[in-house]
């Protein structure tokens, strides 16, 4: 079975929508990640294996190919491990993945499925609010920088199964709010340049 999952990935300033696709077939049980991955992408298969199993899931009994798309973008990071962990239980038939498509994904496993901080979570989302997207599960330590972006539901997830349970809609997270006046009104704990590339990108309404 195929499964498509959403993220995203960074160069400079900007980021790209990645398109993750994760196929569950025969053979012996090995994760296969192709799609001009880095090493910390290549080694995700063996935290998200263990992930899957700590958060009570059933690992894929046969041979899982992971495509990260376009291919010739190079990934980098370890923030593809839930997105992938998601796809891997959806293509598994082990997680109703119907509501995939309606979000952006990002965050690092922990080998107990806890959901650790990633970088470039702004301009992630940024380009999943450009690409349409409901909203975005991201680690709970990057809420507040994805919930500047207007108009993208900002869902924090502590672990695998809370993630998994929210797509499936056995859980509610309601989205993260943020006082907009209080984080740019008086100061930042962004710098000046890193504010002036984006505070124009937060506030502009989506086409």
């Amino acid at each position: 079975m195929l499964a498509k999952v959403y993220s995203g990935a960074v160069f400079g300033v900007d980021a790209y929508e990645i398109e993750i696709e994760v196929n569950a077939g025969h053979g012996e049980p090995k994760v296969v990640v192709v799609g001009l991955p880095d090493a910390a992408v290549k080694e995700s298969s063996d935290r998200v294996w263990t992930a899957l199993i700590n958060s009570g899931f059933t690992p894929p009994m046969g041979r899982t190919t992971v495509n990260l798309a376009p291919a010739d973008i190079k990934k980098e990071g370890p923030s593809f491990d839930l997105p992938i962990a998601l796809g891997m239980l959806a293509s598994e038939d082990q997680l109703d993945g119907t509501r995939l498509a309606d979000y952006c994904v990002t965050g690092e496993l922990a080998l107990s499925g806890e959901v650790r901080r990633v970088r470039g979570v702004l301009p992630i989302a940024l380009r999943a609010r450009e690409e349409g997207r409901k909203g975005i599960l991201v680690p709970p330590e990057n809420a507040e920088e994805a919930a500047v972006v207007e108009g993208l539901a900002v869902h924090p997830v502590g672990n695998l199964r809370e993630a998994a349970d929210f797509i499936a809609g056995k859980r509610e997270i309601p989205p993260f709010q943020v006082d907009m006046q209080a984080a740019f009104g008086g100061g930042t704990l962004y710098d000046d340049d890193y504010a002036e590339v984006y505070l124009p990108k937060m506030h502009k309404v989506a086409s």
